[in-house]
């Protein structure tokens, strides 16, 4: 059951609703330690502009993953297909 959940992101208080509290709170942090990172760097920009670095910061981070786990999704397909063949090979060869 989803219930409301206050945090505060970027400075500004808001009231959440989700199912997994813990989970909203660790993103909750992510984006608040992504945009306190934009402000030593990038100090003359205001809080909206960080927070919109932020979320494009943290969308490049899960595309990026996404990426590699289609990749190793990909390389573990093409060795068990290699198994597979030589396990069927093994099957019909003739006992010594």
């Amino acid at each position: 059951m989803s219930k409301a959940i206050r945090v505060s992101i970027g400075g500004k208080d808001l009231t959440l609703r989700g199912d997994d509290e813990e989970k909203i709170k660790r993103s909750v942090r992510e984006v608040n330690l992504q945009i306190q990172s934009l402000q030593q760097s990038l100090r003359e920009h205001s809080t909206p502009t960080l927070s919109l670095l932020a979320a494009l910061n943290i969308a490049e981070r899960l595309h990026d993953a996404e990426d590699r786990q289609r990749t190793t999704a990909s390389h573990v397909a093409g060795e068990l297909e290699k198994m597979t063949q030589y396990l069927e090979r093994a099957a019909k060869a003739p006992l010594p």
